[in-house]
């Protein structure tokens, strides 16, 4: 049940979600998302786990971006909720930028994360190629007259995969429509020109890397490389699906991260 959301008290206020009781894991979303995107993955786990997720600054219902964006601050968006909920340590699931901003908050604080899966996202060691065009390609949609509508017009079809249900890309139209385009506007270009921050080698907790056959924005090539270069990680691939395969596939994707949770609580050190 979707229970609404609550604010953290520092500045800037983070919203986020917490729902069920038990292990905990958090939900961290991408560049056109919020919250909302991990709604299928806060009711399933919420059963029997204390499932998280936040609107990253200037996100959702979170506070905007407080003067220059560092893209770091996102990751203490993340520990910022962690502290709020009493969180010492979790698993961490990042999308798409998600997934670049929970290998921020591995770097920053390393003994806050016992487990990470990295989700249709680039890898924290390489820059975006040809991050500048990249940037002003993104942004070209809100120089029209219904940026919105533009820039959802121009990001829906690199998200889904062929087979994407109608249900399913109403849900991504809507996400796309509910973003702050003057927070926007500040994202895409820090995100777009992010220097490497982390060499994935130095990853030292379980991780699973997911990704989606016909995703056109992480494709299954970059995927696997993230998988060969963190030791011992565990790598699926998704067939059938595009960029958002929480939403896409949610049965599956549920599946799969359950299993990996379960495992990675079985190899936990008892208390």
């Amino acid at each position: 049940m979707h229970q609404g959301y609550q604010l953290t008290s520092g500045l800037p206020r983070i919203a986020y979600e917490s729902h069920g009781q038990g292990a905990p894991v958090v939900f961290v979303h991408g560049v056109g998302g919020n919250l909302d995107n991990w709604r299928d993955q806060l009711e399933h786990f919420g059963r029997d786990h204390r499932a998280v997720a936040l609107d990253l600054r200037g996100y959702g219902h979170s506070d905007d971006i407080p003067g220059a964006l560092d893209f770091h601050d996102f990751a203490a968006d993340v520990l910022a909720v962690m502290d709020t909920l009493g969180l010492a340590r979790a698993p961490l699931v990042g999308l798409s930028m998600g997934g670049l901003v929970i290998q921020s908050v591995y770097a920053r604080a390393p003994e806050r994360v016992s487990a990470l899966v990295l989700a249709a996202c680039r890898p924290a060691d390489a820059p975006v190629a040809h991050g500048e065009q990249f940037a002003r390609d993104r942004l070209a949609p809100l120089e029209s007259e219904r940026p919105q509508q533009a820039l959802a017009d121009s990001l829906l079809p690199k998200l889904m995969g062929p087979a994407t249900a109608p249900d399913v890309v109403a849900r991504l139209r809507d996400s796309l429509l509910r973003l702050r385009l003057d927070q926007y506007r500040q994202i895409v270009p820090v995100r777009t020109q992010l220097p490497p921050y982390l060499a994935l080698a130095d990853i030292r907790v379980p991780t699973l890397v997911l990704g989606g056959r016909q995703d056109q924005l992480a494709p299954v090539e970059q995927m696997q490389a993230i998988a060969r270069a963190i030791a011992g990680s565990e790598l699926d691939i998704f067939e059938d699906c595009g960029h958002f395969l929480n939403i896409e596939q949610a049965p599956a994707f549920n599946v799969r991260l359950r299993a990996f949770l379960d495992a990675v609580a079985e190899r936990a050190p008892s208390a």
